[in-house]
């Protein structure tokens, strides 16, 4: 005989998890920055979502990856976010948004541009074989003859006191590297190594002489562009030629064989700017301005370029202009503000 199941597991609420919050909305492939350690996330109690930011300075609260919620209450969970905000006597800038979240951005009295875009490749069409893809075949092929060899974290290898130390030495080697930049809050975590979550976190290592020398964090995306997202890589400065690449054609492989959709390749600054992708009506014509001096002359800020030729060479099929919006307009002491959070200055 069957029987029904019990009420309170028929209406049982949807788990408050932000990451399954973010399974059940999440349009964006950087959603997952919402879980970063240091990220704050404002919730209303009667609707299902959440928006992701963190204070910047006394002033200002700026906002990341968009709102994740339902379609049908989207607009209501920024109105309500504006509303705290007002009340806690603070502006908010929003960036790394795609375009229907700026035109709403923009209906709230926001000034919006862009500010870079976003690259994804479509699994399911990709393939390395032919003329445009000699030189990254050629890099491929070096590593592989330096026997390096790529592995997965809690697949391939377990996690290991050596290779937690490893890959904390590449981390320090590679934030003492002069120059290196990377766009802090914009950017995944690896976290504790001995709690990866490959359901949302997957860690590709570059081994040489039993040595890690490299890795990639690929992030899980959602909604539209569910798969995963190349997110945070490090080497040791004296890595062979093409280990970036090695890691990343193996992980394209693995993540083809389990039917995995897209790889985004994520967020860039001041690349792919056109005056067709700004807003009409809600732009600032001097903010525009600025972010095109930089895309020619702000490699010293961010080395845009060399980030975005990393990633054509495996030939997206998908570039999204990406936004960032000013509460009130775009002020001197907003962008500072934003810039100092992601110690891009």
């Amino acid at each position: 005989m069957q029987h029904d199941a019990p009420a309170e597991v028929l209406d049982a609420p949807p788990s408050n998890d932000p990451v399954d919050v973010l399974r059940r909305h999440a349009d964006h492939p950087s959603a997952l920055l919402a879980v970063n350690q240091e990220t704050l996330r404002f919730r209303a109690p009667d609707i299902d979502g959440l928006i992701a930011y963190r204070p910047a300075g006394r002033h200002h609260l700026v906002m990341v990856a968009g709102i994740t919620a339902a379609p049908g209450q989207r607009a209501a969970l920024l109105d309500r976010f504006l509303d705290w905000a007002r009340r806690e006597r603070r502006k908010v800038v929003a960036v790394q948004m795609f375009r229907d979240d700026a035109v709403l951005f923009a209906s709230r009295g926001f000034r919006v541009n862009q500010i870079g875009a976003s690259y994804s490749v479509s699994l399911d069409r990709f393939r390395i074989s032919g003329t445009p893809f000699i030189k990254l075949r050629n890099k491929i092929s070096r590593a592989r003859r330096s026997h390096v060899s790529v592995l997965e974290l809690g697949a391939d290898v377990p996690v290991t006191p050596h290779i937690k130390e490893a890959i904390a030495a590449i981390d320090r080697e590679w934030i003492k590297d002069k120059g290196a930049k990377e766009l802090a809050f914009l950017i995944g975590e690896v976290g504790a190594l001995d709690r990866l979550d490959r359901s949302v976190r997957r860690l590709f290592v570059a081994m040489q002489n039993d040595e890690t020398v490299a890795y990639v964090l690929y992030t899980a995306s959602f909604g539209r562009h569910t798969g995963w997202m190349h997110d945070l890589t490090r080497r040791k400065p004296d890595a062979t030629t093409g280990v970036m690449e090695l890691i990343n054609i193996t992980a394209i492989e693995r993540f083809k064989a389990e039917g995995a959709g897209m790889l985004n390749f994520g967020f860039t600054p001041l690349t792919s700017l056109a005056d067709e992708h700004e807003i009409a009506g809600a732009h600032s014509r001097a903010t525009a301005w600025t972010f095109r001096k930089l895309a020619r002359h702000g490699s010293f800020i961010y080395p845009a370029e060399a980030q975005l030729q990393y990633k054509l060479k495996w030939a997206p099929d998908l570039i999204q202009p990406e936004y960032i919006a000013f509460q009130n307009g775009a002020t001197a002491s907003g962008l500072w503000q934003f810039l100092r959070l992601t110690r891009a200055i």
